[in-house]
C-alpha cells in the first residue's frame, strides 16, 4: 500500500512540475502586466494595462477611469463616523464590453463591485453607494496631517471583454474626530 501511495505521490509531483514548466514556456508565469498608458496628477496615479502578451495594443480600447472628487465626509461630528465617496466612476471600452469594475479601500479591502453586461461603458454616480463606504474618522493628525484625520488609499480596477484593464489610485483624508 505505501509503495502505490508513494508512486501516485511521485508522479503527481512530476506532472505539477512539467504542467509548471508549460506554463513559464508559454509566457502564462507570474509576470507583471505590460503597462501601456500612466498618468500622476500628485500623490494619484492612472495606468491602462494589458496581459503580457506578444504584441500590446499600441492604442488600448479601454480608457483611463475617471473618478474625480474622491471625498471623505462626516455627518455627525459628535461620532467617529465617516463616508467615502466619489461624485462618479466612469470607464469606456468602446468597441468591446465592459466586464467588471471593483473599488477598493486598501486597509479594508473591495467595497464595491460593479458588473457589465454587453455595455461598451460604465458609469456609477455617487448615489449608486448611497451615502458612501463607512469608515472610522480618526483622531486629528493620524494620516499624518495635523488638521485631518484618517488617510485612506484607495484603487479602482476596470477590465474588459479584451481583458484589458484600467486603474486609478489614490487616498483620500477623512476630517478628524474631537469628542
Amino acid at each position: 500500500m505505501r509503495k502505490i501511495a508513494l508512486s501516485f505521490f511521485l508522479a503527481f509531483l512530476l506532472t505539477a512540475a512539467f504542467l509548471s514548466l508549460i506554463r513559464v514556456v508559454y509566457g502564462q508565469g507570474p509576470e507583471e502586466p505590460d503597462v501601456i498608458h500612466r498618468e500622476t496628477q500628485g500623490d494619484n496615479i492612472r495606468e491602462i494595462y494589458a496581459p503580457n502578451q506578444i504584441e500590446s495594443p499600441q492604442q488600448p480600447n479601454i480608457s483611463f477611469i475617471d473618478s474625480p472628487t474622491s471625498t471623505c465626509y462626516q455627518p455627525d461630528p459628535t461620532q467617529d463616523v465617516c463616508y467615502i465617496n466619489w461624485y462618479y466612476m466612469s470607464v469606456n471600452a468602446d468597441p468591446n464590453y465592459m466586464i467588471a469594475m471593483t473599488v477598493t479601500l486598501n486597509s479594508i479591502g473591495v467595497v464595491a463591485r460593479l458588473h457589465g453586461f454587453f455595455q461598451t461603458s460604465m458609469y456609477a454616480p455617487y448615489s449608486l453607494f448611497e451615502r458612501g463606504f463607512k469608515v472610522p474618522c480618526g483622531a486629528l493628525n493620524s494620516s499624518g496631517v495635523p488638521t485631518l484625520g484618517m488617510a485612506y488609499p484607495w484603487t479602482i480596477n476596470a477590465r474588459d471583454s479584451a481583458n484589458l484593464k484600467a486603474a486609478n489610485y489614490g487616498t483620500v483624508y477623512c476630517p478628524a474626530y474631537t469628542p
